[in-house]
Order: structure tokens, then sequence, then C-alpha cells
């Protein structure tokens, strides 16, 4: 049975063709190696890192190719093996001149020594845990992609008590995390129980929407025996998997304006950063892969287990090519239709650490509205799972008034897009409210330098 408890607001764009799910969800996770990988500097929420290769050097898979900088630094691995090509800015899907490092594959596999593998997530030494993710370069898998070492360092005076993962997987067309559910049920549960062990936490909840119960059976035979880990199914309902409406939900805590989870006592991790943890902590790996969901208008549909790096137009060529005439291609989007990034004039981009999805979109289904008078019906205000006020907001948002937006709290906004999708008159309210958030947190590092 379902968690009847639900946050305020959201909505329901997942039945039948809007959930975009169905061609995927039963589709088992292939393996699929490019030729080239691309590997970005800058994967992670923080500083770019500082690459340590040369064109012409020989990396083996597991290498460390580029060093933290900063706070939130992560190091940066090879995830393949053979000669660095070019060490130099690439286009991404949000940088146009983005530092990588772009890699030949020899196709040997051959791993990096000096792995330092921990053992059984139950007797690894506790004080090695977080080390070991760090140097892992794990970030978060769901799309955020916050450094997960930061993530767990508590300060004094605050303390974790519940450590969600985020099985919930609300987006559109996207089932790369079921998928990973179902087949690597228990290393997810490892990955969750080194966590625990590292922060000293005594529950650990794996939450997952009623849509998946295939999953929900999966980790709980997995879970069972496992000290404090218990498995909850949650009500289908879009955001679900935002992390302070998860948190709502499984926890009954709230976390304030300008709070961070942790001011509840609580972690979330995505299903995918919890399999990394195990991977790093059991075997000694860094993170090279991860699963991505292929979709829509591609002649086979797919869930796709690839190296870090892989070009998104190999992505598409791996699944049969796109299905329907060029002209008729209306959009090809990184992520799903709610939250993802449209690819801007080429699919030619790199695959990083955070990225779960490529959907093609045909003409008829990408078509931009002319937005329309705002028409007071108050739709946005309910579907505002923040409690946010978006008609009004948009206002200020456009008229580039910074000190309003702030004052109506922008900066809350979780830019889930449930306003614009619920909207008759077709406002772009959640791109006007991104545009604003990018501008304030730009003006602000101006005034910290």
């Amino acid at each position: 049975m379902s968690n009847s408890i639900t946050f305020r607001g959201g909505v329901h764009p997942l039945h039948g063709v809007h959930e975009g799910k169905a061609a995927t969800c039963g589709q088992a996770v292939i393996d699929y190696t490019a030729e080239t990988v691309t590997i970005q500097m800058g994967m992670h929420l923080g500083a770019p890192s500082t690459p340590t290769v040369q064109v012409g050097d020989h990396v083996k898979l597991g290498q460390q190719i580029a060093d933290p900088v900063g706070f939130l630094g992560l190091p940066v691995h090879a995830s393949v093996s053979g000669e660095v090509i070019a060490v130099g800015p690439v286009q991404t899907i949000l940088n146009p001149a983005a530092m990588a490092v772009t890699i030949k594959n020899d196709f040997k596999d051959e791993w990096v020594d000096g792995l330092e593998p921990l053992g059984d997530v139950e007797t690894a030494p506790v004080e090695k845990i977080i080390p070991a993710i760090k140097n892992a370069g794990i970030c978060g898998m769901g799309g955020a992609s916050f450094p997960t070492h930061v993530k767990f360092a508590v300060k004094e005076g605050q303390y974790c008590d519940t450590i969600v993962l985020n099985g919930a997987e609300c987006e559109t067309h996207l089932t790369c995390d079921h998928r990973l559910m179902l087949e690597q049920s228990k290393r997810i549960v490892d990955g969750l129980r080194a966590a625990m062990r590292a922060l000293d936490v005594k529950k650990g909840i794996i939450a997952i929407e009623d849509n998946k119960p295939d999953a929900i059976e999966a980790m709980r035979r997995a879970a069972a025996g496992r000290e404090g880990v218990e498995v909850m199914p949650l009500m289908t309902k879009y955001p679900q998997g935002g992390e302070k409406q998860l948190i709502q939900v499984v926890t009954g805590r709230e976390v304030p304006t300008k709070k961070l989870p942790l001011d509840v006592h609580v972690i979330v991790l995505n299903v995918g950063t919890a399999k990394a943890i195990a991977d790093a902590v059991i075997e000694g790996k860094p993170v090279i892969s991860r699963v991505t969901t292929v979709t829509g208008h591609v002649n086979r549909p797919s869930n796709l287990r690839v190296r870090i790096g892989t070009m998104a137009d190999d992505l598409i060529a791996a699944c049969g090519g796109i299905s329907i005439p060029e002209d008729q291609v209306g959009k090809i989007v990184m992520g799903g239709a709610m939250t993802g990034f449209p690819f801007p004039n080429t699919t030619h981009i790199p695959l990083a650490k955070g990225n779960n999805g490529v959907v093609v979109y045909s003409e008829a289904e990408a078509v931009d509205y002319e937005e329309d008078p705002c028409i007071r019906c108050g739709r946005c205000v309910e579907a505002c799972p923040i409690g946010l006020n978006p008609f009004k907001l948009k206002y200020f948002c456009d008229a580039g008034d910074m000190k309003r937006a702030g004052e109506w709290c922008v900066m809350d906004c979780v830019v889930c897009g449930s306003c614009s999708y619920i909207c008759p008159a077709h406002r772009r309210l959640t791109a006007s409210f991104k545009a604003m958030k990018d501008k304030i947190a730009a003006e602000a590092r101006k005034g910290k330098g």
C-alpha cells in the first residue's frame, strides 16, 4: 500500500502518452561503449576540475585525469582506456566552451593499478567510506550533480537521523532508475548501508512511486534483513522525486525556506548514487559509467549503460537512429519533458554523470505555443509544490526586478515545470523563474569576487 501522505500542489503528467515510460520500462539495460569519449571537467556543482593529462598520453580505465578544485571539487577519471587525443573546450548542454578531455578508446578496458577496495559495506572501516566516495568522484546521479562527500559533511551542531534513497523517478520518459532498481537492487542497498554506517544513521528509507510495483518488490527482497532499511511506496505524483517534497512525504518534516535537508536531519540520495557508492566501497572503482534512457522517436528505445563522456549522437545511433524524417524532429532533450534541456542545434554533446536521458520529440509534440495573457485562474498557485505565487512572480522576473523577485522567493523555486504545465494560457513561467534565478546567482558570485 502506498504512503497516503502527500505534498501540496504537483501535477500528473503521468498518464498515457504524456508519461512516455512504456517504451523502455520493460527494456533490460544494454552495455554500449563508443569509439571515443569526451569527459567534461565540470560535471559536478562546483569549480571545474583541472586536467592532469596531455594529448598523446595513454590512460587506463579508472585513471584520474583531473584534480579537484575548491571545497566542492571532485577528481575526474578516464571512462575508457586508450590515447588522449584532445584537451580543450567543447560544447556541452549548457556551456559552449567547457574544458574536457577526449580519449580514443582502445577497447582493452585495462583498469588502472592501485584501486583501494574496502570490502563488504558492513565491515569496511567507517572512517574510510567518505574519503572513498570523494576519491571515486561521486556526485548526485539524479541530475543535481552535487558532490556526495560534501553532502555528507555534517557540521558541528548538525546531525542526520535518516537517509532517503530517491527511487521515485517521477520525470516523464525516464526509466533508467527503474531498471537499475530491478537489476542492481542489492548493490543499491549496499550503497545505502555504506552511507548509513559512514554517518552513524540508523534509518534508511528507499522511496519508490507506486507505478513501479516490480521495483518495489525487488528492492524489498534486497532490503530484507538489512539493518534499518525499509522500502516505502509513494503515490505517483509529480514532482514526487523533488528533494523537499520527498522529505515531506517520507518523514513528515518540512524543509524551511533557505534551508537544506540536513537542517531537518535528512540526507537524500538518488538510487544511482547509492549504487556508485557501493562500487567505490566494495571494489574501489570510480564513476566511469551510468545508465541512461534513450527514447522518443528512435528506432529502438533503450536503457543503455554507457561510459561517461559518450556523445549523445552516438547514443541515438546505438538505438538505431531517429525514426522520423529530419524535418519532423521538433526537439531533442537531455532529460525528460518537465526538467530536461534542449540540445543547442547539435547532439554532438558529451554525457555527464548526472545526465539520465535523451528524448527525441516530433514537431507536433514540441510545439511552441504563443503566450496568452494571464487569466487569473490560480492553477499555477495550486500546482506549485513550494507554495509560491507563480503568476505574480512572473511579472517581476520578466521586468528584471531582482529585488522584488527575491522578496517573492524566486530562489525557492525548484524549476519543476508544474506551473507551466498546468497553465491554460501557456505562460512561460518556469523559464522566467530559471532565468531570474541564474541572474541572481551570477550577481551573488560577482559580489563575492
